[in-house]
């Protein structure tokens, strides 16, 4: 009986961390930074599944372990198909279902009511709201760049990245950046994908 509870608890706790993967990775994980938590998150999720399929194999079909057994199929479909689709699935829902906020922040800007914020740089701000979850991964912060017809430029992280290497969903009504991203759009090679998402909205990948 004690088993029985034990493997169900760790059957519950398996499969929430099948389902929290994807927006856990997406969100809350970037650059090197992510390796000390995607790893030993998979290991142990990949251990406490392979762990449970063991017992279960061994067992005799009853009824006091059918809900692990659905448990650990569902994880191990779930947490299948989102290592390897997950990021990008939640990335395309985050653009689609934040994009308001995203303009709601771009018009708050434009009024001054939003600017740079940190000591250590001219052009970051770091953002009190929008941040359960993030607005702008791996830190909450955004970019923003005026030239001098005071046009304007605004990226939200999706990957901050490490070594200059990042991708964000980028806004600008700047002439000259609009050309420069389209010329950009060409790119699609594995991770570094370019694309344009509405007028004056961009994916890219630096």
């Amino acid at each position: 009986m004690i088993k029985t509870k034990l493997y169900n608890l760790l059957t519950i706790f398996i499969l929430i961390m099948a389902i929290i993967q994807a927006p856990l990775i997406y969100y809350y994980t970037f650059g090197l930074f992510a390796f000390f938590i995607v790893i030993p998150y998979l290991i142990i999720g990949l251990g406490l599944t392979v762990w449970l399929l063991t017992v279960l194999l061994k067992n005799k079909i009853s009824e006091m372990i059918r809900f692990q057994k659905l448990g650990v199929i569902l994880t191990i479909s779930i947490g299948s198909f989102t290592l390897f689709f997950g990021e990008d699935i939640i990335e395309k829902l985050d653009w689609q279902f934040r994009r308001n906020s995203r303009e709601e922040i771009i018009e708050l800007i434009k009024f001054g009511k939003l600017k740079p914020n940190v000591t250590h740089n001219n052009f970051i701000c770091t953002l009190d709201n929008w941040d359960i979850p993030p607005i702008s991964n791996g830190g909450n912060e955004i970019a923003i760049y005026k030239n001098e017809d005071n046009k304007l430029t605004v990226e939200f992280y999706i990957d901050r990245g490490f070594l200059g290497h990042y991708s964000a969903f980028v806004y600008t009504n700047d002439k000259g950046k609009i050309k420069e991203l389209e010329e950009k759009m060409t790119l699609d090679e594995g991770l570094h994908v370019n694309k344009k998402l509405d007028e004056n909205w961009y994916r890219v990948s630096y």
